[in-house]
């Protein structure tokens, strides 16, 4: 059975150091005023009075760093405030009965041991009114110490949260340019267009509107990549149309032998995405799916339902002497490049499944239908 490995982040090294030394404050104030005073004694009794109160403190921060302040991060304002608010009458009702004048007499250590002093001290609580619970002296600077240390607690999540933020803009930024090099080569690749015009010259004499047809699909392709390509966000119904034309292209270097089956709706709502994701999948497919010596496949299905974008990649796969000549075929941009970038975007609110069986390949994309504006940065020329 494996572990699960515990990951000890920043913000959790600023807790770990926090609160030992709180807790070896009162020992060493204790230890330095018996040095001081030698009518005053050091006394454990006293040092586990001090431990008692913060380890109130300290349930409360575990609570509050753990269920509530989340809460606020999310954004769930209506959950936070009355959990909060709620965590805060608990303790001040947990502090007022902590401070009962009994055997602590006046809250210091025990000094009254006799069996009379407790009856008389349980009789006399008996008789104060629970609301005297929310008068004790000590419950308002109780309930400011936890505020602080919620506050604390708030400060120290937002803190880290921005650097945790900036860190990823930065890193989107750099996958960015990494990105548009990617597909700038893409555009002046000799491959790409040595393969592409070839075919289209052979559709000349054989379907000449063929041929027109696909010098459009490579014009508006190569159009798109020029001026979608850098952005930001792009139009779901511009990505698909830049796939189709993709796959019609990649199709004319194949035979009959492969089948590529595309079934996207032609009805697609008007939302956006992060441009040229699918295109890396099929072009996998192609790449590493497609047998020279055996029947192949590839279908191509994206679909939207209940708030959710999905793409499915399913490919044939050779035969193992086959798959060992194409691994060692570039694979361009690269599945690990597209899920670093689906990581950066979408975070925890995307899904990605591979499956991977001895004659097929398949990839299931999820990703979350969200209103991203569409910027346009792109340079005009």
């Amino acid at each position: 059975m494996m572990r699960k490995r515990i990951r000890i982040t920043p913000e959790y090294v600023v807790y770990l150091c926090l609160w030992p030394l709180l807790m070896i404050m009162p020992v060493a104030i204790f230890y330095l005023r018996a040095k001081a005073d030698m009518h005053m004694e050091f006394r454990w009794e006293e040092v586990f009075h001090i431990w008692k109160w913060f380890l109130l403190f300290l349930v409360c921060f575990f609570i509050h760093n753990f269920f509530l302040a989340p809460l606020l991060l999310q954004k769930r304002w209506k959950a936070y405030f009355p959990f909060t608010l709620s965590l805060l009458f608990i303790f001040i009702v947990i502090s007022g009965l902590m401070h009962e004048p009994g055997p602590m007499g006046h809250n210091g250590p025990p000094r009254l041991t006799n069996k009379e002093a407790r009856i008389t001290d349980s009789f006399e609580r008996q008789k104060r009114p629970f609301s005297d619970v929310f008068l004790r002296p000590m419950v308002p600077v109780n309930v400011l110490i936890l505020i602080s240390l919620l506050g604390l607690n708030l400060g120290v999540k937002l803190y880290f949260k921005s650097e945790r933020d900036r860190a990823n803009l930065q890193q989107l930024e750099k996958e960015k340019m990494f990105l548009q090099l990617q597909y700038l080569k893409f555009q002046i690749n000799p491959h790409f267009f040595m393969n592409t015009l070839n075919n289209i010259q052979v559709l000349i004499d054989m379907d000449a509107e063929a041929a027109k047809a696909s010098l459009r699909e490579l014009s508006v392709m190569m159009r798109f990549v020029l001026y979608e390509g850098d952005k930001d966000m792009v139009s779901l119904k511009k990505d698909v149309g830049f796939l189709r034309n993709y796959i019609k292209l990649m199709q004319l270097r194949y035979t009959d032998s492969l089948t590529v089956t595309v079934d996207i709706p032609d009805s697609l709502p008007d939302i956006s995405l992060p441009p040229l994701i699918f295109p890396t999948f099929v072009e996998n497919a192609f790449k590493h799916g497609v047998s020279y010596t055996q029947r192949s496949f590839i279908t191509v299905m994206i679909d939207v339902d209940e708030g959710k974008l999905l793409f499915c990649c399913l490919n044939s796969k050779p035969n193992q002497a086959e798959q060992q000549r194409l691994a060692t075929q570039d694979c361009g941009v690269g599945l690990t490049n597209v899920k670093r970038r689906l990581d950066l975007i979408y975070g925890d609110s995307y899904s990605l499944k591979i499956e991977e069986k001895n004659t097929s390949y398949k990839v299931l994309l999820c990703l979350p239908i969200k209103n991203f504006p569409i910027v346009n940065n792109a340079t005009r020329i």
